[in-house]
């Protein structure tokens, strides 16, 4: 790394003094490099807790470095699906070829059991190499003491360094991340805050089954005819046709389907660290390892450091493991949906078509046949429920901040 000289540093110190205290803390800085590397430049070494991770923050020591969730594979955005399942009534009317169109037995139902189709919830990603300071040789300072006042950095340890403090927004709502400012964002939304439903730790979608006046509508429509009778020239009494009534239901809560979780409710795994803002004045991004991200909650980025386009409205996650057999991964690949935009809560739907089977109905004696004891039900038959689920959002809490980097 490189060294500042004793007589800046002297001079550094007259004007604020945290220098001398700079290793008073535990606190170790852990960075994204938006570069093309996979090597940690000297002085810092791949922070591995967070290989295929995003960062959610917290002030809860006891959490710094804990992960929930499974790894985010190489270039593939998390998938998942939801169980649908339900017992709906259905109303069933008839053609009777003489009588003409009549209600018919009305006390059956379908059962619904099975899944809708995967998504990736509309959301985008970026991975970058994520690298943690090594601690500081005797009678260096922590490189976090170069870096431009109200900038925004995230920390393993058990506070932040002396001349910075917690910076709540993004431990609000039970910890949020970082989201590098989407490109059409103003000025003032610099630092707004984005939370999921609290409603729902997980997400589900409404279900609207036949009901055609809603965009997105599950539809089961099935014609069957009834068993022929032996009085019956046309060899078949009716024309039946069984559909579903306008019924609004709820799906289950999703589950992760790209990796064999474990934790297969967390759609966006995380890992804890502590979020801090640079109150002191001390600045030398000269001394700063070249390439290294940081957070700022200015517009623009400080001088001396680098928009970071390609990130902005994307999910920062670090660079996930090589997996046997398969090509080693890319810092600065982006994957998943298009980026968001400001403050975005993009929404998603599923697909369904799930089979059914239909029972049989019970008897019905509203045909024109006279022999009671010829009449029989509709007989069993399979269909299917298909259409849309309704939209919904599973996005990740997060604070839209200017994400640079120092040049390279």
């Amino acid at each position: 790394m490189k060294y500042i000289l004793p007589g800046i540093l002297t001079v550094l110190f007259f004007i604020n003094p945290v220098i001398a205290s700079a290793n008073a803390s535990d606190a170790r800085m852990v960075a994204f490099f938006p570069v093309e590397s996979e090597v940690c430049p000297a002085g810092w070494s791949e922070y591995k807790p967070a290989k295929g991770y995003l960062i959610r923050g917290t002030d809860n020591t006891k959490l710094i470095g804990t992960r929930k969730g499974d790894a985010i594979a190489d270039a593939k955005a998390p998938l998942h699906r939801h169980k649908i399942q339900a017992d709906l009534p259905l109303a069933r009317e008839g053609l009777g070829l003489i009588s003409g169109p009549h209600a018919r037995v009305d006390n059956s139902s379908v059962n619904v059991n099975g899944w809708s189709d995967t998504s990736d919830g509309a959301m985008p990603y970026i991975q970058y190499l994520i690298c943690q300071e090594d601690v500081p040789k005797a009678g260096e300072p922590s490189q976090s003491i170069f870096l431009p006042r109200n900038t925004v950095q995230w920390f393993t340890g058990g506070s932040c360094p002396t001349g910075w403090a917690l910076y709540e927004p993004l431990i609000g709502n039970k910890g949020r991340t970082a989201l590098p400012l989407p490109r059409d964002a103003v000025a003032t939304s610099v630092a707004a805050v984005v939370d999921e439903d609290p409603n729902w730790v997980n997400h589900a979608h409404k279900l609207f089954f036949n009901m055609p006046g809603k965009e997105n509508n599950i539809s089961l429509e099935v014609n069957h005819t009834d068993d022929p009778y032996f009085l019956n020239p046309f060899h078949k009494t009716d024309v039946a046709k069984s559909s579903l009534r306008e019924i609004e239901r709820l799906s289950d809560d999703a589950v992760r389907t790209d990796v064999p979780a474990k934790s297969f409710e967390i759609l966006m795994p995380y890992v804890y660290l502590r979020p801090c803002h640079k109150e002191s004045n001390t600045v030398n991004v000269a001394e700063l390892p070249a390439g290294m991200g940081v957070f700022s909650k200015s517009f623009s980025c400080p001088t001396g450091l680098y928009n970071v386009a390609s990130s902005a409205g994307r999910f920062l996650v670090g660079l996930p493991e090589q997996k046997p057999g398969s090509e080693k991964p890319l810092s600065g690949t982006a994957f998943g949906a298009e980026p968001l935009k400001s403050e975005g809560k993009p929404e998603h739907f599923h697909r369904v078509d799930i089979p059914v089977s239909l029972n049989t109905w019970d008897m019905d004696t509203s045909t024109f046949l006279p022999y009671k004891d010829h009449l029989k039900g509709l007989s069993k038959g399979s269909s299917k429920v298909e259409g849309k689920t309704e939209y919904a959002s599973m996005i990740f809490s997060y604070v839209q901040l200017k994400f640079c980097k120092v040049q390279e």
